[in-house]
């Protein structure tokens, strides 16, 4: 549902008018909502988490404000940005709820060398979303531009449905840290040993590709001479085979690995962007997008599960919302900056060298991460 919102809101706002930077400002609120909503939602999930009911009640109003929303933005169409900001940013308000409930899920069910696996199964579902409301919505386009979200609506309560009705509920444990105010509790988490190194990292490496799906359709259309259809048809092909890197990516059983492959996912994600922004053959991008989805997979797999190795036990959800939080941050930076900078230079193609370069500075921080095994004589020390 975030890639309908994403891909096709700048759509809608360009049928209002065709103005990158001023777009790219609006997008900001799906980082405002990643930020706010996660910080939220995390630390009162793990106060609030009962036997019987679990992190239920936070996927199932989520999903009722993201329904709502996207609701909104299709009956808003050619409106006004003001309209659009606003039913964009319901409909962000309640993703982020639901997936930072569901995030959780992950420290809470799985055992440690079974993070990846589970983090795996959670990008493929929300990969295999997102290719589905990407291509039908680009076939929907050109019947109306509000269709997608119509679609995204009735889906998001469709999927819901069976995770509110049949998710077991996991116990997540007792904190064995005290209880402090959110605000302190975000901000001693951020500086602890190891977990500032791959929060730094992570912030890097979504500045890379955060802003691909706000200008991706434009980038088609004005670089390739892709039509929107042909375009998203296109991005859920190479989209397709991150997810397929990630089903492999899940099965790296060994944490001991985990490291080495998400550094080179980093490496493959900024050398792709890269190459992609040499050229205007679509052969060459295609190939150059190809390498970078594969690192895609990887670092979308691989990175939470190195974090989560870092999570003490009770408190997944603020642990969760911290990461995903400042993945936020970092697209805020990345939309209107890269609009900026395609406003400046006129060219979409500075898309794809922003985001190459701020990848690839990823790997110096990622080089102070600690590996899992250090990871859990940290976590081990904190208790």
């Amino acid at each position: 549902m975030r890639t309908v919102t994403t891909t096709y809101l700048p759509l809608l706002l360009a049928d209002i008018r065709e103005a990158p930077a001023l777009i790219g400002l609006v997008m900001m609120v799906n980082s405002a909502a990643g930020f706010a909503m996660p910080l939220l939602v995390g630390r009162w999930s793990d106060r609030r988490h009962t036997p019987r009911h679990g992190r239920r009640p936070f996927i199932i109003v989520g999903s009722l404000l993201a329904a709502c929303g996207l609701s909104a933005v299709a009956l808003g169409q050619g409106t006004s940005f003001l309209v659009l900001t606003l039913a964009g940013t319901l409909a962000y308000v309640g993703v982020n709820i639901v997936m930072t409930a569901h995030r959780a899920l992950v420290h809470d069910g799985f055992e440690p060398g079974d993070y990846a696996q589970g983090n795996g199964a959670l990008e493929v579902a929300s990969l295999i979303g997102g290719l589905a409301g990407l291509a039908l919505g680009g076939l929907l386009t050109e019947l109306a531009l509000w269709a997608p979200f119509v679609l995204a609506a009735v889906g998001m309560l469709l999927l819901a449905w069976p995770t509110v009705r049949h998710l077991p509920v996991a116990d997540p444990g007792e904190s064995e840290q005290p209880q402090h105010r959110p605000l302190r509790f975000y901000t001693t988490t951020m500086i602890r040993p190891g977990v500032r190194a791959l929060l730094a990292a992570e912030i890097l490496w979504v500045i890379g590709y955060a802003a691909l799906p706000v200008f991706f359709i434009l980038y088609a259309r004005r670089v390739l001479d892709l039509a929107p259809a042909l375009a998203s048809l296109w991005l859920a092909a190479f989209a397709l085979g991150a997810g397929l890197v990630m089903v492999g990516a899940g099965f790296v059983r060994n944490p001991s690995l985990h490291k080495p492959f998400l550094g080179l996912g980093v490496g493959l994600m900024g050398v792709g962007f890269l190459a992609a922004a040499a050229s205007t053959n679509l052969v060459a991008v295609s190939f150059a997008c190809g390498l970078a989805a594969v690192g895609f997979g990887l670092l979308s797999t691989l990175g939470f599960s190195l974090f989560a190795a870092l999570i003490p036990r009770g408190e997944a959800g603020g642990y969760t919302a911290l990461y995903y939080s400042l993945r936020a941050v970092a697209s805020a930076v990345a939309v209107p900056l890269i609009g900026l900078t395609i406003a400046a230079s006129g060219s979409y193609r500075s898309l794809f060298v922003v985001g190459g370069v701020a990848t690839l500075a990823a790997l110096v921080p990622l080089a102070f991460a600690p590996s899992p095994e250090a990871a859990a004589d940290l976590t081990r020390n904190l208790s």
